[in-house]
């Protein structure tokens, strides 16, 4: 800023330089008492108007100089014609003549203020009549040695100021370049410290993300011990006790009753082996060891048996491989409504179908028993939806859980159909899982 305002002052002065010439001359030649009275205030106001037309035409118009160039034209061409003028009057304003040199570079644009210091060279020797009239070669020399000197003069401070304004301008570049980098450090000390923040506030939401998911993984554990106990123990007892009434209603008949008890020790045995499997968080006895459509068949068979009631299950679609959570979620389901149709149902026959689709899996179990009016989703009366409150509940919170849902169709004197679906998740993503 500071070299800025040093060059300004430059240029303010070399504008000013005839000005101040000009009063130098004219207290010369106002002095001078050699000269008449008259002629000295013909000086004077000759002066006076070089000094108004300066003034107008470079000081009061800053614009004009070096960019204009029509008005510094008519400006150059008469200042140089009163300062033939006063220099002809009184040899004093010959520094004038000296200050039009520097003069035609401070207001004349590009190469026209070379001309301009042409016409000064001729001002210089007594104007252009002197020298085409005189036959000294010294003079047409000395007017040729001044015109070229200046003309070099005013060529190296015009290269000068070209260097400035170069050095200048990249100066402001390197002051932009300072600020940018100076910004973009205060930016990157803010974002750092935004970082710093966020770290500590993932921390924080760290650590609460992790004692909800240890309360979570608690509930989630206690409902599943909760589903797989009435999954196993509760339908096993219930089995049980069902085999030991007939047992008793066949008392009179040996053989009813030691098929009964059959049935009852096996559920007994089953149960058992459940119980220790489910506390293992282990897949059902059934989907162990053999594919869902096989453990399923041998669940409606040995339900058919158990119950004598008819039953029978159909497979659509081409079986495959689900992740167990899906294939034990579809098991229990299944299991859980035939449970509900024994106990409740009174039905004559009960049909179950396994349905393998593009991105799910259906299990419907249908029934032709005594039905019920569905007043909630957990649903109440006879039939494959009912479940005594808590069977139903568990198997929704099972399949909603894997993403699937529960429907339950049923009316009086129609029947119970459930249908469940759930997402066909692949076997291999428990892999990816695990």
């Amino acid at each position: 800023m500071l070299r800025m305002l040093r060059v300004h002052d430059w240029d303010r002065a070399w504008r000013a330089l005839p000005l101040c010439l000009l009063v130098v001359a004219t207290v010369i030649a106002v002095a001078d008492s050699s000269a008449p009275p008259y002629d000295r205030v013909v000086t004077v106001a000759l002066a006076a108007v070089v000094a108004v037309w300066h003034w107008w035409m470079v000081l009061a118009h800053p614009e004009w100089p070096e960019r204009a160039l029509a008005p510094m034209a008519v400006y150059f061409t008469g200042l140089v014609a009163l300062t033939w003028a006063l220099s002809s009057r009184h040899p004093a304003y010959g520094l004038l003549v000296l200050a039009c040199f520097p003069t035609a570079f401070a207001t004349l644009p590009g190469r026209y203020a070379y001309l301009g210091v042409a016409v000064t060279a001729f001002v210089a020797v007594d104007g252009p009549s002197s020298l085409l009239n005189s036959r000294s070669p010294w003079l047409i020399a000395s007017a040729l040695t001044g015109a070229v000197l200046a003309a070099f003069i005013g060529w190296s401070i015009r290269a000068l100021e070209a260097e400035v304004e170069r050095r200048r301008a990249a100066n402001r570049a390197l002051e932009s370049a300072n600020q940018a980098l100076e910004n973009a450090n205060q930016a990157l000390e803010s974002a750092n410290l935004r970082l710093a923040l966020l770290g500590e506030e993932n921390a924080e939401l760290q650590g609460r993300l992790l004692a909800a998911a240890r309360q979570t993984g608690v509930t989630g554990e206690r409902g599943r011990l909760a589903r797989e106990i009435h999954d196993t123990v509760a339908q096993g007892l219930a089995g049980i006790v069902t085999q030991l009434e007939a047992a008793e209603e066949a008392a009179n008949d040996a053989g009813a009753v030691r098929r009964r008890l059959a049935v009852a020790r096996s559920l007994a045995r089953e149960s058992l082996t459940e119980v220790r499997r489910s506390l293992d968080d282990m897949r059902p006895g059934p989907l162990a060891e053999s594919k869902l459509p096989e453990a399923l068949s041998s669940l409606v068979s040995g339900w058919s048996a158990a119950n004598e009631l008819p039953a029978t299950l159909t497979v659509t679609g081409t079986a495959r491989l689900l992740h167990p959570e899906v294939e034990v979620a579809v098991y229990r389901a299944v299991q859980e409504a035939l449970a509900n149709v024994a106990r409740h149902a009174g039905a004559g026959k009960t049909g179950v179908t396994l349905s393998y689709m593009e991105d799910v899996v259906v299990a419907d179990i249908r029934d032709d028993g005594v039905g019920f009016t569905p007043l909630a989703p957990a649903g109440t009366g006879g039939g494959a939806g009912t479940s005594g409150g808590f069977g139903l509940t568990a198997m929704r919170q099972r399949v909603v859980r894997l993403a699937g849902n529960v429907e339950v169709e049923s009316a009086p004197g129609q029947g119970t159909a459930i249908s469940v679906t759930i997402p066909a998740i692949p076997a291999a993503a428990e892999r990816e899982t695990t």
